[in-house]
């Protein structure tokens, strides 16, 4: 029933007009806006730029929540990682990557594994100087990097 529905959706003429207008406006950013100021920069790591920006602003979201409301720094981060793994993986993977293959999710969770591990080893670093947002904050682009590189040659590659 629920396989139905999905076909449902991506059949109908709002979805695909969706997707045309997404279409458009990534390929207007990367290859007109400013220019063309952003030719130089791979068309996938773009879409992941925006797409991840979305997903970080999500998490980030969620982290801040969590330590608003009491929990510890390393714990709000594991809680924020495992609520966003199932959205990240459904956007970062037919938006970037155009791959809804689901049975990648297991690259995609060992791969958040690994971007956790450094992220906590690092915030726990950052924290004896800075506080908890600040130094999240300052970790989210390296982080976003290695996410990228993980994706495109290992989970999503062709």
């Amino acid at each position: 029933m629920l396989a139905n529905f999905k076909n449902k959706i991506k059949e109908s003429t709002a979805y695909k007009q969706f997707r045309a207008v997404l279409s458009f406006c990534f390929h207007y950013l990367h290859k007109k806006f400013l220019w063309g100021l952003f030719k130089c920069i791979d068309e996938k790591f773009f879409k992941f730029l925006f797409v991840g920006a979305l997903n970080t602003l999500f998490g980030y979201i969620l982290y801040a929540f969590f330590v608003t409301i009491g929990l510890k720094a390393n714990l709000a981060l594991f809680f924020q990682y495992i609520l966003g793994i199932l959205w990240n993986f459904k956007t970062t993977g037919s938006i970037v990557f155009k791959n809804n293959n689901n049975r990648l999710i297991f690259k995609f969770i060992l791969s958040y594994i690994f971007t956790f591990t450094i992220n906590s080893f690092a915030l726990n670093f950052l924290i004896k100087f800075l506080n908890e947002y600040i130094a999240q904050a300052i970790l989210v682009l390296p982080i976003a990097i290695i996410s990228f590189l993980i994706f495109k040659f290992w989970v999503f590659k062709k």
